[in-house]
């Protein structure tokens, strides 16, 4: 089940969009990158957060008897 829209790609894309929004808001070259740094940050973060509070799909079982 190596979906491309699984739990761990959607993390993958997460810190992405985080260390890429960073690298934005950090570079001296243009001010549209710049601009555009806050939000791709903030998306990510956001991502990010929503995937921690998503449950994984997988029961556990219980092995009481």
């Amino acid at each position: 089940m190596s979906s491309l829209l699984s739990k761990k790609w959607m993390y993958r894309l997460a810190s992405t969009l985080i260390l890429g929004g960073f690298a934005m808001l950090c570079q001296p070259f243009t001010h549209a990158l710049f601009v555009l740094g806050f939000p791709v940050l903030l998306a990510g973060v956001v991502l990010f957060i929503i995937l921690d509070h998503v449950p994984d799909g997988r029961i556990e079982e219980n092995d009481n008897g």
